[in-house]
């Protein structure tokens, strides 16, 4: 058996059973310790001898690692599938173009209706002025 394979093996055993953080922590933990132990002058089917199986270590790491680490394949598709819908912060297209749209109707109607009320405003405050004044006379 090569690296590759003995990696390869350790993944596929590992996958679906815990959260890719912890397969990619063991992948790298063999590795350097593979490459590690060559430098020394062992050869790499000593090291993997050594080692053993890799779908034994692979149960071990399953057995020891935390439950809230584990994640089952369909678990981390739905994280997945729900992240994305929840995407916060993230709003489409057609929503910011129909908020800018409400808005400018909003701000035009606010406009025009202050346009058209300002003249009846103003006679309606002279009228009250005009009122007052005739009313502190008598």
């Amino acid at each position: 058996m090569s690296k590759e394979e003995f990696l390869g093996d350790l993944r596929s055993a590992l996958s679906g059973s815990v959260s890719a953080d912890v397969i990619n922590d063991n992948l790298n933990y063999y590795e350097n310790f593979i490459n590690t132990e060559i430098r020394k002058g062992r050869s790499e089917d000593e090291v993997l001898d050594s080692l053993g199986n890799p779908r034994l270590i692979a149960k071990t790491v399953i057995d020891t690692t935390d439950s809230s680490n584990r994640r089952t394949v369909e678990e981390n598709r739905a994280e997945d599938d729900r992240v994305s819908e929840e995407s916060p912060g993230v709003w489409p297209w057609w929503l910011i173009v129909l908020v800018i749209f409400i808005v400018m109707i909003a701000i035009f109607l606010i406009i025009n209706i202050t346009f058209y009320l300002l003249p009846v405003i103003l006679v309606l405050v002279l009228a009250g002025f005009i009122v007052k004044l005739f009313r502190n006379r008598s």
